[in-house]
């Protein structure tokens, strides 16, 4: 008399966990490689200007008998870009990155670490951008220690990035944004919204 495997219920469900997890590491790694590309693109892109450049109206002074200020008669030499210093209205590429941290802190999760590995050959493609550095939180919890935390996570990324990859920290700019800016469509408490994005400024 032959005997027929029959799977248990359980049986089933544990490999439906394990394909599902399976396809997720998939999806999460096609999703990574995209946003990898991304920024090479954004890194890659020639400066278009950085703040909106205005057209300034000038005219002529004339001085009589009395010598001009030195300001006037030779413009000081363009001063280098000063990354910690941006305006406001500084233009930026962004692409943004699910970097895990370990629960409830700062420290970069070594599941994130090639991610972070890969971002930093990136950056080293120009050695002559600004690259903001923000992070963000979703809407649980307290809203200052949410701030707090997204900052120290920034840091973190900067931090790793510069200690093990080499890039220059002045190029760098941490900034924590809490939950005051959620990804587009997502709702603010979503998890998802716990990212960190690098903003490559444009020129």
């Amino acid at each position: 008399m032959k005997t027929y495997y029959r799977p248990t219920v359980s049986a089933l469900i544990s490999g439906l966990i394990l394909l599902s997890m399976g396809s997720g590491q998939a999806v999460a790694a096609d999703d990574d490689a995209a946003k990898l590309k991304e920024l090479e693109r954004a890194m890659a892109a020639p400066g278009e200007g950085g703040p909106a450049k205005k057209k300034v109206r000038t005219r002529a002074i004339v001085f009589d008998n009395a010598a001009a200020p030195a300001a006037a008669s030779a413009p000081a030499p363009a001063a280098a870009l000063d990354c910690a210093n941006l305006p406001a209205n500084v233009k930026t590429n962004a692409v943004d990155f699910a970097i895990q941290f370990q629960v409830g802190s700062a420290a970069v999760s070594p599941a994130s670490e090639a991610t972070l590995s890969s971002i930093a050959k990136i950056l080293a493609l120009a050695p002559d951008r600004c690259v903001l550095v923000e992070g963000h939180t979703d809407a649980t919890g307290n809203a200052d220690r949410n701030v707090v935390l997204s900052r120290d996570r920034a840091g973190s990324v900067v931090d790793y990035i510069t200690n093990k990859a080499g890039i220059e920290r002045k190029r760098l700019v941490p900034l924590g944004k809490g939950s005051s800016d959620p990804a587009p469509g997502l709702d603010p408490r979503n998890p998802k919204n716990r990212r960190v994005v690098f903003k490559v400024v444009a020129g």
